[in-house]
């Protein structure tokens, strides 16, 4: 056989392990966002009547889609000096989120949580990825401007997880007067490896790693991959940054937190936290156990499912540290 043969057949074999990587990557990467995240039966959220929040919605589009979008207060919007954009996690928008909106809302700020594309009460067939949520933030963010009674009052983005690498990317588009970001990530090929590993393996997580940063710059282009450090240090923005030593969703080496560098920003690391900093320790045990028990093999029947969840504790699952938020209203109060 010639040499040049098998070069060509080097050439294929390499060829048709992209092939096959792709497929894998595209097909991890449809499972989370390829489809509508709704809110979970067997979970409670928390509605704004539950904290006696005043709601009124705001019109905000995004690629001729409907976006559920609200302004949550505890006062008069009109003396709320400072608007908060709540900027969330991957789930079913911003409605897990609700006593974090109301403690935000109780420290006199009017809070704008908008449900992100495909999710929640948003409209949209599927999630799409991970920058269509600071596309539909930027949507939001202009809606504020363009409201006759918040346009001129300062916005302060705030974010946890995905939202924490939203409303840091989000500091070089929108001129916001400071950033809160919990527990975010820098990349979102990264910690889609991250994430993906415990399933497919380490090895194989890192060789696919290379296909989500091509399905994330087909998708959106140059702003696929951006890096949220590289983005926060650009814009110079004043960041609070906060991670939690036992995360085991955002590994340390992939946090704006542990990453990120500037006179400008403010980095703290708890070390009896995990994934929710702003959750007590208590609150993020029940967590855990909760997010254990959404596992399909966790219960034996139906009946336990159903009796776990008709049982547990969800206020306490969602108990606030006081430390943690009124360091985060220190810091929105200074800017």
């Amino acid at each position: 056989m010639d040499w040049y043969w098998y070069v060509v057949i080097i050439a294929a074999i390499t060829a048709l392990i992209a092939i096959l990587l792709f497929a894998l990557a595209l097909y991890a990467h449809r499972l989370v966002f390829g489809r509508r995240i709704n809110r979970n039966i067997n979970l409670k959220y928390f509605s704004a009547e539950d904290f006696s929040l005043t709601v009124r919605k705001l019109s905000v589009t995004f690629d001729k889609t409907p976006l559920y979008a609200a302004v949550y207060t505890l006062q008069p919007e009109e003396t709320c000096k400072k608007v908060v954009l709540f900027c969330h996690g991957i789930g079913a928008g911003h409605a897990p989120y609700m006593t974090e909106i109301a403690k935000l809302a109780s420290f006199g700020y009017a809070v704008v949580a908008y449900d992100s594309i495909g999710c929640g009460m948003s409209q949209g067939k599927n999630a799409r990825g991970f920058y269509a949520n600071v596309q539909c933030a930027t949507a939001a963010y202009i809606a504020i401007k363009g409201d006759s009674i918040l346009k001129d009052k300062p916005v302060h983005l705030f974010g946890h997880s995905w939202g924490a690498y939203t409303a840091l990317c989000l500091t070089t588009i929108v001129g916001a007067n400071s950033v809160v970001a919990l527990s975010g990530f820098n990349t979102p090929s990264k910690i889609m490896a991250d994430s993906s590993a415990p399933v497919m393996g380490g090895f194989m997580a890192s060789l696919c790693r290379p296909m989500w940063w091509l399905i994330n710059f087909l998708r959106f282009g140059v702003h696929g991959n951006a890096n949220a450090v590289k983005r926060i240090q650009k814009s110079s923005t004043p960041a609070f940054l906060a991670y939690g030593s036992h995360d085991k969703t955002v590994r340390a080496e992939n946090t704006p937190a542990l990453t990120a560098r500037g006179s400008f920003i403010q980095s703290k690391i708890y070390d009896d936290k995990g994934h929710n900093v702003y959750n007590t320790a208590h609150a993020q045990k029940l967590l855990d156990d909760l997010n254990a028990a959404l596992s399909p093999s966790r219960f034996h029947s139906a009946e336990a499912r159903k009796a776990y969840f008709a049982n547990f504790d969800f206020k306490a699952a969602t108990e606030e540290d006081d430390n943690v938020m009124n360091a985060i209203k220190f810091f929105i109060d200074s800017h």
